[in-house]
C-alpha cells in the first residue's frame, strides 16, 4: 500500500476554498465577510431611509386642501419612491436566500407591493376628477366628456380617495412600531464594518429622500 505524501499547508487552504460554499469559510468565523454580502448594508439602508421618509412624510400630510393636479404629483413620487423600496427588498430577499443570513423575509416584501396597489388607486382617483367638465360649464359646448354624469362623478371618486388615504395612514401608524423593531433587529446581526456601512449610507439616503422633490 502506497503512503500518502504531506502536501503543502497553501495547497490545503487552496483546495479548500475551491470546495467552500462561500467564502466565509476561508479565513474568517465571521458569516459577514462575504464579499457578495458587501452591498446588503448600503442597499438595505437606503431601502430603510426611503420608507422612514416616505412613511413620515404621508402620515402627516394634509392633502384635503390641495388641488387635484398636487396630490397626483405626491401619489406619483411616492409611487417612485415605494418602486425603489420594492426593488431594494428584492434584492435583500435574494441576497438573503442565497446568504441565509435571515435578514428578510418575502412579508415585508409583499407589504411594500401592497402599498404600491393602493397608492396607484389613489393616484387614479385623483386623476379620475374630469376637469374638462368643469371647462364645459363655461365653454357650453357639446363634448363627450362635460355634463351632469361627469359631475356627479367627481365627489364620488373624491369621497373614496378620502377614504382610501385615511387608511393607508391608519395603516403606516399601526405596523410603524413593528417595522421599526424588525429594522433594529436586522442591525444586530450586522458585523462591526456592516453596521458603520449601513449607518452612513443610512444617514446620506434619509436626508436626500427627506424631500420629496428629490424622486
Amino acid at each position: 500500500m502506497k503512503s500518502r505524501k504531506n502536501s503543502d499547508p497553501k495547497t490545503n487552504q487552496k483546495r479548500l476554498f475551491m470546495r467552500m460554499k462561500s467564502p466565509t469559510a476561508f479565513g474568517s468565523a465571521r458569516r459577514f465577510d462575504s464579499a457578495s454580502f458587501m452591498n446588503v448594508p448600503p442597499e438595505m439602508a437606503r431601502r430603510d431611509a426611503a420608507y422612514h421618509c416616505f412613511s413620515a412624510f404621508f402620515r402627516n400630510a394634509d392633502l384635503s386642501r390641495k388641488k387635484r393636479a398636487e396630490r397626483c404629483l405626491i401619489y406619483e413620487r411616492i409611487l417612485k419612491l415605494l418602486a425603489v423600496i420594492e426593488e431594494k427588498s428584492e434584492f435583500i430577499l435574494n441576497s438573503d436566500i442565497i446568504e441565509k443570513r435571515n435578514l428578510e423575509n418575502a412579508d415585508s416584501l409583499a407589504f411594500v407591493r401592497l402599498l404600491r396597489k393602493y397608492f396607484t388607486i389613489l393616484d387614479n382617483l385623483a386623476s379620475a376628477c374630469n376637469e374638462e367638465a368643469a371647462k364645459g360649464q363655461t365653454e357650453k359646448t357639446a363634448s363627450l366628456v362635460t355634463g351632469e354624469f361627469f359631475e356627479r362623478l367627481e365627489p364620488i371618486f373624491m369621497q373614496n380617495e378620502e377614504v382610501l388615504t385615511a387608511a393607508v395612514k391608519a395603516l403606516l401608524t399601526e405596523k410603524h412600531e413593528l417595522l421599526q423593531s424588525q429594522q433594529a433587529q436586522r442591525c444586530k446581526l450586522f458585523s462591526k464594518s456592516d453596521s458603520e456601512r449601513y449607518e452612513r449610507a443610512y444617514a446620506l439616503y434619509a436626508e436626500y429622500y427627506a424631500n420629496l422633490e428629490n424622486i
